[in-house]
């Protein structure tokens, strides 16, 4: 079978492969478009301070993307069935009602957020000195990017459908877009002068983030889903509150995912200092690379094993596991592999702004990145079957002691690679347990 053979099957192996090559293809886009971001922002600020907040503004306000009540991945879940039923009624319902769901949602936090903004000082929150960024330029920075993500929160349900769909490629179309645009002004304000202007990054960041999500939204429901257009007419409860049957659950998983994942750049700013955001940014954007490359693997993973499991296709399910498993062994060796020529890579990648490699803290973040890559795969099959109380229990135990273990180990080491060490402790339980209930539920459920 031939290449573009492979690209045409129907079954669910075509629809990973399919998705795995297209997705490979935005993937390395991405990836040049990256070599080239870390530098471009370390020469837009001329205070390693002003980017380390930025930075962490960016991670801390994301979270209110993980505030959607589990919408998104219930919608997407669902929608799955529905499309394999060639029921576009029920689809518009399921759409319509999740639409309607989070528009209102995100009204009220909007709201919110911006009548507290007006009672705290954003300095203080992310710890920056109103003699680097005065009070009022942090207040306008927050909200313009407060803005964009609430926006993101309601346009963003356009990549769940398109999980649901077996497109699962174009989400990260969507991302390559959002970064593009941002190198490109970054590129030019460095070429003018006009660099060094935190509010206009901002501004463009809004533009960037929601101009992509919206083109794609469009696309969507004149071209693949016509006859299930979102319609307020169309909102019923019994569909909302089905969707969010199984979006309260995976919020759940969410927020402690939030907690181990998202937190990193705020508790370093807390805990060590915001210049110390810069350093661990350019070593993770490099350990993060095969975690990447295993997410790009698994882009429609999940849809694909809901619809395995609705099709009873078990022994796909099981034989689709066992390549996985051997899939994050090689990227582990991938991840301690890339130790060996790290100065040389920091010296290209940076040019005059490249720093010294510690090799203590490079083997820390590849044992984290390889801890990620497994639980990476694991949480697809986890999702995908919603086989979710083992991932459930122990990630909120790593939830609950992610943040005083790194508090307690930076005031031991003084250093951001403490909130690393923490993060990989936090995930190792989950891992091991999750890893014993896909032998007992999945490989023994059938002869592979």
């Amino acid at each position: 079978m031939n290449f573009i053979e492979k690209l045409k099957m129907k079954d669910n192996t075509g629809i990973i492969y399919r998705n795995t090559v297209y997705a490979g293809l935005v993937k390395f886009f991405s990836l040049f478009i990256a070599l080239f971001t870390t530098p471009a922002y370390m020469h837009y600020f001329n205070n390693d301070e002003i980017l380390g907040v930025w930075f962490t503004i960016l991670s801390v306000l994301a979270w209110i993307l993980n505030c959607d009540m589990g919408i998104g991945n219930g919608l997407r879940n669902n929608l799955v069935y529905a499309i394999n039923e060639k029921n576009w009624d029920k689809a518009k319902k399921y759409i319509s009602s999740a639409y309607y769901f989070l528009s209102v949602l995100g009204i009220v936090i909007l709201l919110i957020i911006v009548g507290l903004g007006n009672l705290i000082s954003w300095n203080v929150v992310f710890n920056i000195s109103s003699k680097i960024i005065s009070t009022r330029i942090m207040k306008i920075t927050t909200l313009i990017v407060l803005a964009s993500i609430v926006l993101q929160f309601v346009l963003r349900l356009v990549t769940s459908i398109l999980y649901a769909l077996q497109e699962a490629f174009i989400p990260g179309l969507l991302n390559l877009a959002t970064n593009l645009i941002l190198l490109l002004y970054v590129l030019i304000a460095n070429y003018i002068g006009e660099n060094n202007n935190i509010v206009f990054l901002a501004l463009m960041y809004l533009f960037a983030a929601n101009i992509p999500l919206l083109i794609a939204t469009i696309w969507v429901f004149s071209k693949k889903l016509p006859n299930s257009r979102p319609s307020i007419f169309y909102y019923k409860k019994e569909y909302a509150f089905s969707i969010l049957k199984i979006g309260v659950a995976f919020l759940w998983l969410q927020l402690i995912s939030m907690v181990v994942d998202n937190t990193n750049n705020y508790l370093i700013t807390l805990f060590v200092g915001n210049a110390a955001v810069v350093e661990f940014q350019i070593y993770y954007k490099i350990f993060s690379l095969p975690t990447t490359v295993v997410m790009l693997l698994t882009t429609s993973l999940w849809s694909t094993i809901t619809k395995a499991k609705a099709e009873g296709d078990w022994k796909w399910i099981a034989s689709s596991y066992k390549k996985f498993i051997k899939i994050s062994l090689i990227f582990t060796l991938m991840e301690f592999l890339m130790i060996i020529p790290l100065q040389l890579i920091f010296n290209i990648w940076l040019g005059d702004k490249t720093i010294t490699v510690n090799y203590g803290i490079a083997c820390i973040f590849a044992v984290s990145g390889s801890i990620m890559s497994l639980r990476t795969i694991l949480a697809n099959y986890s999702n995908g079957l919603y086989e979710i109380r083992i991932q459930g229990i122990y990630m909120t135990f790593g939830a609950i002691i992610n943040i005083p273990l790194a508090y307690i180990l930076s005031c031991l080491f003084d250093s951001y690679i403490s909130i690393v060490i923490a993060n990989v402790i936090s995930m190792l339980p989950y891992c091991m347990a999750q890893m014993i209930w896909c032998k007992r539920n999945i490989l023994n459920k059938v002869i592979v």
